[in-house]
């Protein structure tokens, strides 16, 4: 009987967040739409490197941590000599975004590694991912995205609070085995312009059943579906309105749904509000800082029935463009050749 109630509670235990996804969660999408599907690394012609952490329920012991390293950009191929844009801004603050590009093909590679915890539970992931992007029509590109790695789950056993310390049935359960290392994958769509970015992506795409000490628990880490949308409507030449939506939906699970909408001033300081239909609202602010960084801060309050149970959320995400510095050698030969046609 002990061995069931086991199995329940990590089958519980493992989906990690209160509206029953397996996966992280963070606020920052809009932004970095990568977080979600492989296929959305490379909208621009820049590399892109994030750190994200977030800390749920704060204020609880055991509460959901998730801390996520990403990177991602465009790679040389068919003798491409350069494929990343110049971005050096000139070492003031409030430097404009990236564009995003269209009308060509672009191979792009991308990595990211995370660490996301509850309680006695915790799962450790490093993937690498590979897409590719062809013109569609005229300004719309379409991309193609899979990825692959490692991930380590596991059960704290020091942290595990036993009713009777000597219960055998838990030490032939989890015995010395008390983590499980599987081989997992995820992949994606997407279509984009400068004006708009939608796409379609799956994660734990094996659906690989968790199994500890050979026993199977009769759970999986189910396959996650998201459907993600953003659109930049250009209110005046400084401020840009751009609404965001992200579907999520998993096997077994209520549909989760993101619906927000972003303000941007001079395409580099944002401020957002987000409402999750499974009952919480997300503010967001963000700009861009010296050089290439930038920063942005999430604040998020459960709403509803469970606003009682549960303390607000935290979200941070740092983050680095980086281009090929300014060719002032170009620019002075053309300006040059330009003065002696002149004359």
């Amino acid at each position: 009987m002990l061995e069931r109630i086991i199995v329940f509670v990590i089958g519980l235990s493992i989906i990690g967040t209160a509206n029953a996804q397996q996966e992280y969660q963070f606020a920052n999408f809009a932004n970095n739409p990568y977080y979600l599907n492989p296929a959305a690394a490379g909208l621009t012609d820049v590399m892109q490197i994030e750190i994200s952490g977030r800390t749920q329920w704060m204020g609880y012991s055991g509460a959901p941590t998730t801390m996520m390293v990403s990177g991602h950009s465009q790679i040389r191929s068919g003798g491409k000599s350069q494929v990343l844009a110049e971005f050096n801004p000139d070492g003031g603050a409030f430097f404009e975004m990236p564009e995003v590009t269209t009308g060509k093909i672009k191979h792009v590679l991308g990595g990211r590694m995370l660490n996301d915890v509850i309680g006695p539970f915790s799962k450790t992931s490093a993937y690498g991912s590979y897409a590719v992007h062809l013109p569609f029509f005229k300004d719309v590109n379409f991309g193609a995205g899979i990825g692959a790695g490692w991930s380590n789950f596991k059960v704290d056993e020091s942290r595990v609070i036993l009713h009777q310390d000597d219960d055998m049935a838990y030490a032939q359960f989890l015995g010395g085995s008390s983590t499980q290392n599987f081989v997992d994958a995820n992949a994606g769509l997407v279509f984009y312009n400068n004006l708009f970015v939608a796409g379609i992506s799956t994660t734990q795409l094996l659906n690989n059943n968790v199994v500890f000490n050979e026993t199977e628990t009769g759970s999986n880490y189910n396959r996650h579906f998201f459907l993600t949308g953003r659109y930049n409507y250009e209110v005046s030449s400084s401020f840009t309105l751009q609404p965001t939506a992200v579907v999520k939906y998993v096997k077994n699970s209520p549909l989760s749904i993101d619906l927000g909408a972003r303000f941007l001033f001079n395409n580099a300081a944002w401020l957002s509000l987000q409402y999750r239909t499974s009952n919480a609202v997300v503010f967001q602010v963000g700009t861009n800082l010296i050089k290439n960084l930038y920063i942005s801060y999430g604040f998020e309050q459960a709403t509803g029935r469970i606003s009682s149970g549960t303390n607000s959320t935290h979200e941070l995400q740092l983050g680095m463009y980086i281009g090929n510095n300014r060719n002032i050698k170009k620019e002075v030969k053309g300006s040059d050749d330009s003065k002696a046609r002149t004359d």
